[in-house]
This record gives structure tokens, sequence and C-alpha cells, in this order.
């Protein structure tokens, strides 16, 4: 007999203060889930940014039910990291007078524990999992399924540390990862004055002008103005960064992380840091998900009022857009387009890919995270020798440091399992000696793309496509038909194309 649901329709939200995300629970499966951002085309909006605004990620949760927000039995709101039992009400309060203002009622609103929320995401996303491990920016937390209590939870200070060194070199707040692209053209050695900044703690004055002794500067906002030495200062960040979490790994006793362990936290968006600890203990399976961030919160917080126990949870949460809608956005925005068949979408796109050219590809609902998986993603030929630069200069803006992943069903040696871009491969054919970052392809769990891939292979022989977000620079994941239009036409690429929509450039 199936167990009675506690409730059947949750609202989830999290990000009170940044990186607000919004989920729908609704007959015991996540129906629903996007960061406002995505929508507002602005980074780091945090709930409170919207008092005067309303939110577009409720909106669109509120509208896939008849009764709208009467038909929510409960929300599940989860409070920051290190929020205390004042706070936590403080900001239930909040959310519950911001529902009221905007909606005319406020359901039950429960605040839940921020790490116990990540924990029951991962645990959706990765159900093979036996442990997770999560580390956030001021602690860390170790849970075996087979326990109730946690192996650890201990004060764990070295993410808030980088946090900190990478916005000294200019880098904003979500985008520390990149430490890991320019760590690749320096070297670690100012590990040493790093590791004794981290042992003294943190106070601001004092750290700023250790980096300014270190770096022979003051802080920097451009990386135009990157030298050898922060270069050097990067790759030193992240090699202790990986020193440490190592380490944090290598005190969980071996019996407790024999099985597959999942990765919790926005660190571990860094494949590099991700590969450091698989080659490190080549015995345990790490697996890492789509949206390991903060965002994950708003989709784990209502698992944890109600449990699941359902299929393991996709990317593919957000916004789904029908002909029709796409249809009213081209036609309002008088943009010329064909409208073809599947088979000859497909035939169209790995021409224009073996020509050379970039093409942006709009499909089935919007990833959830900040990774591309194949709904929103641009996609290139990596033999084209100037494929990279293109997509640089013309869509991204990108700094040389910054790399490309790539999307591929098979190759030559044996690559890790990566379906959430987490990890990186030698792909000497395409790159040389560089590793590159990966997303592997199934059938299973991403057949649009999977058929892409085999169209593009059986065309040209090249088992791999070059992907990134269809956005452009400095701008969050298009999520509607009219942002990736805005993209198309903003940018350089050479086509788009949108549920057999196929607009081209002359």
């Amino acid at each position: 007999m199936r167990r009675a649901m506690k409730y059947q329709c949750i609202l989830g939200i999290s990000g009170i203060e940044r990186t607000f995300a919004v989920s729908l629970f609704r007959d015991g499966a996540v129906a629903f889930a996007i960061e406002e951002d995505k929508l507002r085309r602005f980074r780091g909006l945090g709930m409170r940014h919207l008092t005067a605004l309303g939110s577009r990620a409720i909106d669109l949760a509120l509208a896939k039910l008849q009764s709208g927000i009467r038909a929510v039995d409960q929300v599940a709101y989860v409070a920051p990291l290190g929020a205390g039992p004042a706070q936590t009400e403080e900001q239930c309060a909040f959310v519950s007078e911001f529902l009221r203002r905007y909606y005319g009622f406020s359901p039950p609103v429960t605040g839940i524990d921020h790490v116990t929320a990540q924990l029951a995401f991962e645990r959706a996303v990765n159900c093979n999992a036996e442990s997770v491990l999560c580390i956030g920016r001021s602690k860390a937390v170790y849970s075996h399924s087979t326990s109730s209590e946690y192996d650890f939870d201990r004060d764990f200070t070295i993410v808030s540390f980088v946090q900190h060194w990478a916005e000294f070199l200019g880098m904003e707040l979500g985008r520390i990862h990149h430490l890991e692209s320019m760590a690749r053209f320096g070297k670690p050695r100012f590990i040493e004055q790093l590791d004794k900044l981290l042992d003294r703690g943190f106070d601001p004055q004092n750290t700023n002008q250790a980096l300014r002794e270190i770096t022979g500067g003051p802080r920097l906002l451009s990386p135009a103005s990157f030298t050898e030495i922060h270069y050097d200062f990067a790759a030193s960040v992240h090699r202790l960064l990986c020193l440490k979490v190592c380490d944090l790994i290598r005190s969980i006793p071996a019996e407790r992380r024999s099985g597959p362990v999942a990765l919790s936290g926005g660190v571990f968006q860094s494949w590099s840091l991700n590969d450091a600890i698989a080659q490190e203990f080549p015995k345990t399976r790490f697996l890492v998900s789509f949206a390991p961030g903060d965002p994950s919160c708003a989709v784990g917080g209502p698992l944890v009022l109600n449990g699941y126990k359902g299929n393991c949870l996709n990317p593919f949460l957000g916004p789904k857009y029908n002909r029709g809608e796409i249809k009213a956005v081209l036609d309002n925005c008088k943009a010329a387009y064909e409208l073809c068949s599947y088979p000859e979408t497909l035939e169209m796109v790995c021409d224009a890919l073996a020509e050379g050219k970039m093409v942006g590809w709009f499909s089935g609902p919007c990833e959830f995270g900040y990774r591309a998986l194949g709904a929103r993603s641009v996609f290139a030929n990596p033999e084209n020798p100037y494929a990279c630069d293109n997509l640089s200069s013309f869509l991204k803006s990108r700094a040389r440091y910054l790399t490309y992943a790539v999307a591929m069903k098979d190759c030559n040696a044996p690559i890790a399992d990566s379906p959430h871009l987490s990890r990186s491969t030698l792909l000497p054919q395409y790159f040389g000696d560089s590793r590159v970052r990966i997303q592997t392809v199934s059938r299973a769990t991403n057949p649009i793309l999977d058929e892409l891939l085999s169209a593009f292979q059986k065309k040209t022989g090249v088992s791999a496509l070059l992907n990134t977000s269809l956005n452009y620079f400095d701008e969050p994941i298009a999520c509607t038909p009219r942002d990736a239009l805005k993209t198309f036409y903003a940018s350089g690429l050479d086509m788009l194309v949108m549920e057999g929509f196929v607009l081209r450039k002359s």
C-alpha cells in the first residue's frame, strides 16, 4: 500500500538574500523549479530584492495550480546557512507577508534547515548515494544513509576564504569557480602564505593587506590587469582548496565512504576539484548533481517535509514552451523563420555545425541550476580550430583563461561518468594535452541531446560537441523564447533552433 503523503502540494522557497529559487512539489513529485534570475535576467537576486517587484518564479509555479496559491498546503522556506531560530522566524514572517501582498493569501510557512534541505536534494538526485558530503561557506557535514546522526558537523572555513580571495581578484561571488581556469596558467607557489592566513582566521583588513603583499598590488577589478603573479595566486588558492577538501574526506573512515558519495555545495561546481578528489580516493565513487549550490535548497525543502521515493530527479524542471507560444514570440518580433520537422531540424543543425557555425539550441523544459545540459545550449564543432575563439569573441566575451565544456556519448579512451558537467577528461584529438570539462550523455537520461550527438557523429565522424549555455555575455541562461531570440540577434550565433522553428543569419 502506498504511504499517505503528508502534503499534496508544497511551495519551496530559498535565497532570501541572494540566488532566490522556487520549486513546486505536487502529488509526490517535484513538478517545477526555477531561479528568479533566469526570469529577471539579472544575477544574484534575493527574495528581499523583489519586495517592490513580485516574483516571476512564484508566478510560474502557481500558474500550474488551478486554484493558485490556495491550492498550496504548505510553504517550505529554507533559511541561509548558519541562520539562527530568531532569523529564521523573521524570514518566515517576511515570506508570509510577501505572499499575502502579491497573492492575497499565505499558506503556513515552515522553516527548514539549510543543510537538511541540501542533503534531501542530493539524495533525490543521486538515488544510489549511500552518503552525502555537504560543504558550505563555513561548515562541513557528512551524512551516511545508515545513521540518523551526522558523522561530523564541523567548522570548515576554507570556502569562505577562497570566496574572499576570489573577490580580491575582482571576481563576483557566484564566479569563484573561474579560479580553476586561471589556475591552469599558474604555479602554486603561495600555498604556505595562504595556509598561514587560513590559520590566523579571517580579518578583512589584515587579510587584504596580506593579499596585497602576496600579489604586489591592490585589489584587481579587471582580468585585463592580471599578470603572472595573479595566475600563480589563483593556482595556489585552488591547490590549497583541493588539499583541504581531500584532508577532510580522509578524516572519514574508509568503510563509511565505501559506497557512492554525493558531493553537495557550490564549491563542487569546480570540475578540477572533483577530479582531484576522485584521483586521491580511487576506490570511492563520487557523484555531483546538476545544482550543488544554494538554489538546490528550494527543491530540498519540500522533500524534507514530505520525503521522496520516486525516480532520480533530472535537471529539466524549469518552464517549457510549446510551438504556439514560441510562434507568438517570433511573430511579435517579426523574426524570419522556418518551421521544420524534427528530422529536417537535425539535418540542418548538423550541416551548420559541420560548416563551423555556432548553433543555439532551445528544447523542452529549462535546466534548473547553472549548467547548460542540452535544453538551453549553444553547440559548436570541436574540430573547428576557431570554435572556442568564436564563442569567446562573438557570444561570451570571455577571458582567455576560461574554457568550454564538451558533450559526448563516448570516446576511444575510458572517461569519467559526468552527466552534469562535474568532471574532466583528455580529448587529445580536439584539445591536445589540455583537460576539458565533459558532459556524458545517455539516451536514458537525455534522449534529445543523445539523438543530436548520434546524428552529428553519423554525418561527420565527430563524437562530441562543444556545449555552453545559451546566453549573451554576463547574463543568466536564456529561459524563455524571447530571451533566446535576444541572445541570437545580439550575438554572433549563426543559427537558433526552438522546437522546430529554425532561424538563420544570412
